[in-house]
């Protein structure tokens, strides 16, 4: 949880993290920082997030000084595969840096090859048909068009070439005594690999920084290009990849998954956000990796039958009667055609682990917001409604019969423990036999950024003044105005010469 001090001059600085957290509960990618709420009191704003133990990149880079291509391989096609699943979806960064990149885990701090989180959308922006104007940015990562007050989502690529620059020599690729002389650079593109660094490094890299930090934006590299850059492909074994000897009891996961309630699909969510084991997520996202080929943070029909495949697990699941279609479909819960990161992690998990009795309860107490016991139509809407404000009123109601085994007009914790049993019982039919008429299908409701105020509020109750002396040590961490490390400082520790 971070916590921010609220001072008497807030109202912007509250509005902002409000956007960048309703953007950032819209992204759904493993290299991107997952956030499930935020909300104010008088004095402080509490952000709910994922938890990354392992420091920045920049402190990395600080360490070692500059990486192998095989190490920067790594680093860069998990950042550039979150930078094109934003671009997709619509979001610029427009913040790009080490320090905006975390590592995940202390475990993983000391090791070669790590998992990276993007963090800090708090100057990012939704593409626009017209161009970008706002001058936003760190002066050693800022595009040139960004400075001539002209921009797309491109400036984030120009963001990833000095990175690429950085992790391979150590340096930035533009330097001066002030950002006057830094922007002049930057402007004219003036940029070399004449260090003695650079000789160890293969041209399919250098030829690779050349491409993104184009100076024209038209021809410089998007994400997805990039991706396909053959240094990439030169560097294919450069892939966290361990041996995962769970995969057949994750693909049986698969195979049994049945959440046809969409209380039930809600329910996982919020489990697997708040109470998975660490450990399991890890190896869940190892899994999605290999299964997603071109590094695009989501998983096609095409990507899920060759990944089966490469396992020698697809003939299993067809001889058992299943469809790839019908396991598609059950784990697409927002029908749009692919298998996202948060969607696989529901599917694959074990159900056993999450649905225990103590979490279960700690749902049903989220959800039942006035404390009476049980579950109503309202609260329901207030569950699923933020996606599904044009849901018409009586498909709430049917959602409510299908779970309502006594008919008394709400959802009891019995019923709702009944019906999350039904995952783990993998029984192919409606809670209630009475009300098998009713069908509301995923079209009707979706499942979407599940984690809402109810969390936050559960939180907010367990929060006692004791907090405030944390609340001091994040004031630096406003959105509005970026933490600018100097890279001299790096410089002068690599003892780099300048040219």
């Amino acid at each position: 949880m971070k916590i921010i001090q609220c001072k008497s001059s807030s109202k912007n600085l509250y509005a902002t993290i409000e956007k960048e957290i309703n953007i950032l509960k819209s992204l759904d990618h493993p290299n991107i920082i997952k956030v499930y709420e935020f909300f104010k009191t008088e004095k402080y704003i509490y952000i709910i997030n994922e938890l990354c133990t392992g420091g920045e990149l920049f402190d990395k880079i600080v360490d070692v000084k500059y990486f192998s291509e095989e190490v920067a391989c790594n680093i860069m096609r998990q950042l550039l595969s979150a930078v094109a699943y934003c671009h997709e979806k619509g979001v610029i960064h427009r913040d790009l840096k080490p320090e905006n990149i975390l590592i995940e885990s202390s475990e993983e701090k000391n090791k070669d090859f790590f998992h990276i989180k993007v963090i800090d959308f708090g100057t990012c922006e939704i593409l626009k048909k017209s161009k970008l104007t706002e001058q936003i940015g760190t002066s050693f990562y800022i595009a040139p068009e960004v400075l001539k007050n002209g921009y797309n989502e491109k400036c984030d690529l120009w963001s990833c070439g000095v990175i690429l620059y950085i992790l391979l020599c150590g340096s930035p690729p533009f330097y001066g005594k002030n950002e006057k002389e830094i922007f002049s650079k930057i402007l004219y593109g003036n940029f070399s690999f004449r260090h003695k660094i650079w000789n160890k490094v293969s041209n399919e890299a250098k030829n690779l920084v050349q491409k993104l930090l184009e100076i024209n934006p038209q021809k410089r590299l998007s994400a997805k290009e990039a991706l396909n850059d053959v240094w990439f492909e030169s560097n294919k074994n450069a892939i966290i990849n361990k041996k995962n000897n769970n995969f057949p009891l994750f693909i049986k996961n698969i195979t049994e998954f049945c959440a046809e309630q969409k209380l039930q699909q809600a329910t996982l969510a919020f489990l697997v956000h708040n109470f998975a084991p660490k450990e399991e997520l890890d190896e869940l996202k190892e899994i999605f990796f290999s299964f997603d080929k071109n590094c695009d943070g989501k998983i096609s029909k095409e990507e899920f039958v060759t990944g089966l495949s490469n396992t020698n697990t697809l003939n299993t699941i067809l001889k058992n009667g299943n469809s790839i279609e019908g396991l598609i479909k059950k784990i697409d819960t927002d029908n749009n055609g692919y298998i996202g990161f948060e969607e696989f992690c529901i599917a694959l998990i074990n159900k056993e682990k999450i649905l225990t009795e103590k979490n279960l309860r700690m749902a049903f107490n989220v959800f039942d917001r006035d404390k009476n016991g049980g579950i109503s139509q309202n609260e329901l809407k207030y569950i699923l409604g933020e996606y599904n404000v044009n849901v018409k009123e009586h498909l709430w109601r049917k959602m409510i019969e299908q779970i309502d085994l006594n008919r008394d007009g709400q959802i009891s914790y019995n019923e709702f423990h009944k019906m999350m049993m039904e995952v783990i019982n993998n029984k192919n039919k409606r809670l209630s036999m009475y009300v098998k008429s009713y069908s509301i299908t995923n079209n009707d409701i979706k499942i979407n950024g599940i984690s809402r105020e109810q969390i936050g509020n559960q939180i907010k109750s367990t929060i006692t003044e004791g907090n405030k002396e944390n609340a001091d040590d994040d004031n630096n961490n406003k959105p509005s105005k970026k933490r600018n490390k100097s890279f001299f400082i790096l410089n002068k520790k690599n003892n780099i010469e300048k040219e």
